[in-house]
């Protein structure tokens, strides 16, 4: 077995094991580093070397205006910071700087260079073809500008999710393929959204944990007291469009799946999604003279021929709201800004065919105008699916683009709903967190994985419900083990089982899945006598449960012990 350890005989290997006790779960259970989440998807960066700080007052005044601005006086230190950063772009403001900062130009991560001062001699312009950037004169200038670009970047931060046209059918079970469990995860979303619960004080824990996250910025601060006093049911919409943080918070974690900030963003969701609903019955005349609707995008060469170019004919989904435009001009105009920004993407206008289709509850859009609103734009719900119906290059003021005609697709689609088939189990939707994990295993996010079960395990309400917390600790069990991370994994493992008993008995056929996959951790280590024991015990509650056939997996489970015991001899021989 490739394991160290010398064992003697199959009944004298180590003392009976019992779950651990209270000291060694705290030193083996992993937990969440308590430095304080960011939650946009843009990061401000300011790095300034001036030993002098004339540029102090100016930082310090900036850093209340805007969210999460982060400060540096060594270009180094920067640099790295940067590098370092996975999930956001980074806008870089620069003054101050004394000596050439070319070291910044390879980074996939910068977004937009705002240069104060002098700093703009530091830059070679030949040499940075792809990153753009501009002098600014002051920070009421800077900040004009930088809103401006952020807004222009959060519309391209969406998302896609594509499944080919072959595809016929999803098995849930099977490990699949990124592509497949990314849309798989989007439609999942939309599912449990469609199902939350409005739970009395949940809009108080959101505006609680903003707080919290935007404690440095002013500006936000006061939004946040606007959202306290005067957010409605009925006004969820015009959060939704405003430049704000329940917006950007929603559209970073859409994107990013941070799952535990999603459910305290669930009864947003779910009334955003009942406004849509009654603005489209609302505005029934007006929604019968639009269509066609418009969304620009930008894509890397890679990313647009393996979700567009390589799967026309097959479903496309955004997995979040998705805002669109009647005017066409206005999506090209936005085009024209991102391709300026970087002209190495490829550039896409969605020509998104609305006619003949019928909202429903599940899939409702609308156009946006009513005594708060009054936009040329419709806006779908969250996962909405499309179909791919063709694309073909077009020439725009000398610039090509490609044009991809999508067809919103009904709900009982019957291509959609074979693929979906497998997430509106009703098992399933009562207990998503665990199969939503694994989804994340499947697509390769295990830190995002990981990160979602450890939070959910600090949330006093997942503590408190046993059933709850038994999927968080099942959740982190299997990412460990799958990541051959034995130990962790039998301590989450062994704590799904005690947290079990507190609300099954002690020979429910459900333990027996936790026993073995006990046994499995344990066997993994070498441990062969409490690997047996645990197989044993699950092939004990399989015999009791006379309900159900099990005599297949009786069957694996004593191959299993088998296996084991022949693994003591072979060892002990040695």
């Amino acid at each position: 077995m490739g394991c160290s350890s010398s064992i003697n005989t199959a009944f004298n290997i180590s003392p009976k094991h019992t779950l651990l006790d209270q000291k060694q779960e705290l030193s083996k259970e992993k937990t969440i580093p308590q430095s304080v989440r960011f939650l946009e998807n843009n990061r401000i960066i300011w790095l300034c070397e001036e030993s002098s700080n004339m540029f102090e007052n100016e930082a310090e005044q900036f850093q209340k205006r805007v969210y999460g601005l982060k400060r540096f006086n060594n270009v180094d230190t920067c640099l790295t910071f940067i590098t370092n950063i996975q999930d956001e772009k980074v806008f870089l403001i620069i003054c101050g700087i004394h000596r050439p900062v070319e070291c910044f130009y390879h980074l996939s991560q910068l977004e937009k260079i705002y240069i104060i001062g002098s700093s703009s001699n530091k830059f070679n312009h030949e040499k940075t073809p792809t990153i753009q950037h501009i002098s600014i004169v002051n920070i009421d200038s800077l900040y004009r500008q930088l809103q401006e670009d952020i807004e222009l970047s959060e519309m391209d931060f969406t998302l896609i999710d594509t499944v080919p046209v072959s595809l016929q059918e999803v098995s849930f079970s099977s490990h699949l393929m990124k592509q497949e469990a990314s849309f798989l995860f989007t439609q999942m979303g939309k599912e449990i959204s469609y199902r939350l619960k409005l739970e009395s004080g949940s809009k108080d824990v959101l505006i609680d944990f903003c707080r919290t996250h935007y404690i440095d910025t002013d500006e936000q601060l006061h939004m946040i007291d606007d959202f306290a006093k005067n957010y409605r049911p009925n006004k969820a919409l015009r959060w939704l469009i405003n430049q704000c943080f329940i917006s950007r918070i929603l559209n970073r974690v859409l994107r990013t799946r941070e799952l535990d900030i999603v459910y305290k963003l669930g009864f947003f969701l779910r009334q955003t999604g009942l406004q849509l609903h009654r603005l489209y019955e609302d505005n029934a005349s007006l929604m019968k003279q639009i269509s066609i609707v418009y969304r620009g995008k930008t894509l890397s060469s890679n990313e647009f021929d393996s979700l567009i170019k390589n799967n026309c004919g097959g479903l496309l989904s955004f997995p979040s709201f998705l805002i669109t435009t009647i005017n066409k001009d206005v999506s090209i105009d936005f085009i024209h800004r991102r391709l300026a920004i970087h002209p190495d993407m490829i550039g896409i206008i969605f020509e998104i065919h609305i006619n003949d289709t019928v909202a429903d509850k599940k899939n409702p859009f609308a156009l946006l105008k009513d005594i708060d609103m009054n936009r040329d734009e419709v806006c779908f719900h969250i996962s909405s699916v499309f179909r791919m119906e063709s694309m073909e290059q077009i020439t725009t003021n000398r610039m090509i683009i490609w044009s991809v005609k999508l067809k919103l697709i009904n709900d009982n689609d019957e291509q959609l709903l074979r693929l979906v088939a497998s997430v509106r189990i009703d098992e399933l939707l009562a207990n998503p967190v665990s199969y939503l994990g694994k989804l994340l295993i499947d697509m390769g996010e295990h830190r995002r994985a990981e990160q979602i079960f450890l939070e959910l395990l600090q949330d006093v309400s997942i503590r408190s419900q046993p059933q709850r917390l038994v999927r968080a600790h099942k959740g982190l069990g299997s990412l460990y083990l799958y990541k051959n991370e034995y130990t962790t994994a039998l301590y989450h493992f062994q704590q799904e089982l005690q947290t079990s008993l507190i609300y099954l008995q002690p020979n429910h056929p459900n333990l027996v899945s936790i026993y073995r996959k006990l046994g499995d951790c344990y066997l993994k280590q070498c441990d062969y006598i409490h690997a047996i024991e645990h197989y044993e015990k699950a092939i004990e509650l399989l015999e009791y449960d006379t309900q159900q056939s099990n005599s297949e997996t009786i069957s694996d489970l004593y191959n299993r012990i088998s296996d084991v015991k022949q693994s003591v001899k072979n060892d002990s021989s040695i």
